[in-house]
């Protein structure tokens, strides 16, 4: 019942979007202003000034997809198998019909275009300046209509002619379209149900992503509402509205343009995906901290503090470990893992040995952590004598009791009388520090000079050495001859890394079925191989692209390393089963045999060890613009990773997906701001605050979808009525 629904629901919403929705959008200009197109053949000028082309083929567009919509609706009425059928049909048809009509849209646009450039181009070789490479711009326009756009204004660039303001920029698809799209894809997704096999697998994945599609589109929704109140549509100032349908469709497309900004500037060219993988990278580790907490029944909200701490150890040990780069890289790594293991290990401990709640205890070590790094990189490192005599008399405190405590008399007689020993220990803190504090002479202060820290006003360290740097991913890629500057024009297999891709995510999704691991990386190599060639049919091994400059470094594959050694961990050895095992019911897995204390130790520590590895992307790998420890350090990349656990529904795969959201998020909200004015990345961060909210609160998702008992219960009872009419 639910899937006929939901058909109903999108194609309807598909209908009145093509009513009165724009379809298509044949320029996007600064400031958002667009010219739009309505099918069959309606244009609305917002700009005033785009030229109109004739398109074909937009009349059997609208035809061929009002059928296939209103076989969609009346089909969801058919009780029998059948309607899936009439689906998969109904939906193949939509989709490959609004593809053919984008596509006219696009090659009539491209002709356009490219008959601009031939023109400007010709003109320019009739009497070329001395700037110019004749011979280079004569190639360029041999091979125009055969080249990508972007590829052929980079490589006149480069033989001295810059080509300006080319019109249809930004041409694509409307709300209309997508809507189109959404059907189509939903209606073909649930026909499979016309099998058995097929049903249960789309209700396992139904149930799966339930609560987090849905918070995503009720985040969306919501701020939909706020970007509509926030920012009128942009407009030329010549253009005069004609009635209601031009003004709805006026704020349809400011709306639809401003997600379209969001996520199309992130995933449609390859300088956007490196740009949200790179915005992605450091959430994965924080994401994967925080969802093996949660695994363990242990909530880190210090992930920002063992971020610092794994920044410190790294920083330290790339300017001073010596040695060749296969040495000196692997251990700056392991320092960045080890000073965010450090970290967490101790909230870990405290809890373990004395019950201190873990969230109050690594909240307060964020202050610390954000304070020792403002100590270290601070420009004026003056301090009072007194200050600094409390400070190591409170460091020989703490080596004291750290001593005693590995004696095993001493250890024995403090776990007696906990409490007590902790409190001996404040009292002789307090009294030492009012000792040690107390001066009746005036003392001249201390000024420390810190070996680290870079000369100058500006709180960093000094760049770290060559050998301890992780490179840029862009800079593995070969260029072309003709390569200048930061951009590479390079023909890429696109077919090779999503079979790649393909591989990776099949394999995580397999580790916990099973099967033995030979199975498991067969049925992902097979998977990989389909994927390969489906795409080199479709002319995916060889792409000429334009590779702009980018930070995304080698971090981003340490990160998907990560991923998959928690997969692997927390489901496939003894200890990951004991953290797991602890976590819900810690009392029934101490009676199995699981130390408590041990495993909230180990839980804390590799939590921390995760958060600090989010150094080998902004100290190892330059992500802040300088291989340099920054006071600027993007801490708040560490609450967020609470955000993308919860989404991820604190498994590897699932952060690894909502971390790629996230930043499709954050680097679309760059482009938002730019595109609109009233529009800024506080947007952002509003969606992603109500992602949480909803998520919190199941997406409002009735029990009997998140419940699988209780969803199993209702199916029973929609079979039992069945039943006894078959048996009369």
């Amino acid at each position: 019942m639910n899937d006929r629904i939901a058909i109903v629901s999108v194609a309807i919403l598909s209908l009145l979007g093509i009513a009165f929705a724009p379809w298509a959008a044949l320029a996007r200009q600064t400031g958002a202003k667009n010219a739009v197109l309505l099918l069959p053949n309606r244009y609305i000028d917002f700009t005033a000034r785009t030229e109109l082309l004739p398109i074909a083929g937009l009349n059997i567009v609208l035809i061929l997809s009002l059928i296939a919509l209103l076989v969609l609706v009346f089909s969801a009425f058919i009780k029998s198998k059948q309607r899936y059928i009439l689906w998969f049909i109904s939906g193949l048809v939509l989709l490959l019909v609004t593809s053919w009509g984008l596509s006219n849209i696009k090659q009539s646009i491209r002709t356009a275009r490219v008959g601009l450039i031939t023109t400007k181009i010709e003109k320019v070789l009739e009497n070329p300046k001395k700037s110019i490479q004749v011979e280079e711009l004569k190639k360029v326009l041999a091979n125009v209509d055969n080249t990508p756009i972007s590829t052929t204004i980079l490589r006149s660039r480069y033989a001295g002619f810059t080509i300006k303001r080319l019109p249809y920029e930004k041409s694509g698809l409307g709300l209309a379209a997508f809507l189109a799209y959404i059907s189509a894809l939903l209606a073909i997704f649930l026909s499979f149900q016309y099998f058995d096999k097929g049903k249960k697998i789309i209700e396992n994945i139904l149930r799966t992503i339930a609560v987090p599609l849905s918070s995503i589109l009720l985040s969306l929704l919501a701020a939909a509402v706020v970007i509509l109140l926030l920012q009128a549509t942009p407009t030329s100032s010549k253009y005069v509205f004609s009635g209601w349908q031009d003004y709805l469709a006026g704020r349809l497309e400011t709306l639809w343009y401003a997600y379209y900004t969001l996520f199309a500037n992130s995933l449609s060219s390859v300088g956007g995906i490196a740009e949200s993988l790179k915005f992605s990278t450091p959430l994965i580790f924080t994401g994967l901290a925080v969802a093996l907490g949660f695994q363990a029944g242990l909530f880190n909200i210090g992930a920002p503090g063992q971020m610092v701490l794994g920044a410190i150890f790294a920083m330290l040990a790339g300017l001073y470990l010596p040695g060749p780069r296969f040495i000196v890289l692997p251990l700056t790594v392991l320092a960045a893992a080890l000073g965010g293991a450090f970290w967490g290990a101790i909230p870990g401990w405290l809890k373990a040995r004395f019950g201190a709640n873990e969230v109050i205890n690594t909240i307060l070590m964020n202050y610390i952590a954000s304070a020792l790094l403002l100590f270290m990189l601070s420009s004026a490192l003056t301090f009072a004598p007194a200050a600094l005599r409390i400070i190591y008399f409170l460091a020989a405190l703490t080596l004291i009791a750290i001593i005693l405590n590995t004696i095993p008399f001493s250890a024995k007689l403090m776990a007696k009388s906990a409490r007590l020993s902790l409190a001996a220990f404040a009292v002789i803190a307090l009294i030492g520090v009012f000792g040690f504090g107390y001066s009746n002479k005036v003392e001249e202060p201390i000024v420390f000079d810190m070996p680290f820290k870079a000369p100058g006003s500006e709180p960093k360290s000094y760049e770290i050495q060559d050998t301890a740097k992780l490179g840029q991913l862009a800079d593995f890629l070969p260029a072309s001859a003709d390569t200048k500057g930061s951009e590479k024009i390079l023909d890429i297999n696109y077919a090779l890394f999503l079979a790649i891709a393909a591989f990776i995510i099949s394999l995580l999704a397999l580790l916990k079925r099973h099967l033995k691991l030979w199975q498991k990386l067969l049925t992902a190599l097979v998977i990989a191989l389909l994927s390969y060639g489906l795409l080199a049919l479709l002319g995916f091994t060889k792409v000429e692209t334009v590779i702009p400059a980018t930070n995304l470094n080698l971090a981003f594959l340490l990160a998907i390393a990560a991923a998959i050694f928690v997969q692997y961990f927390m489901w496939h050895t003894k200890w990951g089963y004991e953290l797991r095992a602890v976590g819900p019911s810690p009392k029934a897995a101490e009676y199995g045999g699981a130390s408590i204390a041990k495993n909230t130790i180990l839980s804390m520590t590799l939590s921390g060890m995760l958060a600090g590895l989010t150094a080998t992307h902004y100290v190892l790998g330059g992500a802040l613009e300088e291989f340099a420890l920054r006071q600027t350090l993007p801490t708040g990349d560490g609450f967020d990773g609470i955000a993308v656990a919860l989404l991820g529904s604190n498994t590897p795969l699932g952060v690894v997906l909502s971390a790629f959201l996230f930043g499709i998020l954050k680097n679309g909200g760059i482009a938002l701001n730019v595109t609109y004015r009233s529009l800024t990345r506080d947007v952002v961060s509003m969606i992603l605050a109500l992602v949480v909210l909803f998520i919190a609160a199941k997406g409002f998702l009735p029990d009997s979808i998140i419940n699988p008992i209780n969803r199993f219960k209702d199916l029973k009872d929609e079979d039992e009525p069945q039943t006894n009419l078959e048996t009369k």
